[in-house]
């Protein structure tokens, strides 16, 4: 099965767009664009906005948004089915993102010093 991002580039090489046009007509960031194009889904910052990003790619070249999208659906089953580790891409692990530890400390004082503030009065 051929990957979205080898799907989207042939498809913009075969209409001779450029991906800095893309780019400027869709606002998405060029580095974004690169990163789709090479299945770097882990330099993406979610599947929401790869999503978003592939809708928009494929209307700015003249595709039929509705499957591009399905075509991404099938990859990120194929990309499932393979070694996480070996692709690290968070938004599609089971669990999704996971909590730091930090957050947790943070939220714990911000308790105590709540549970202190509401003793006091």
């Amino acid at each position: 099965m051929e990957s979205i991002g080898a799907y989207l580039k042939r498809q913009r090489e075969m209409r001779k767009i450029k991906l800095e046009d893309i780019s400027s007509l869709t606002k998405i960031n060029l580095k974004c664009l690169q990163a789709l194009e090479a299945d770097d889904l882990a330099a993406l910052p979610g599947e929401i906005f790869a999503k978003g990003f592939i809708r928009s790619y494929a209307k700015a070249i003249g595709l039929n948004s509705d499957e591009a999208l399905l075509q991404f659906e099938e990859y990120l089953k194929t990309v499932a089915n393979q070694d996480q580790d070996k692709h690290k891409i968070k938004w599609l692990t089971p669990g999704g993102l996971e909590l730091k530890p930090w957050v947790f400390f943070v939220f714990l004082i911000v308790l105590v010093i709540l549970v202190a503030y509401i003793s006091s009065r």
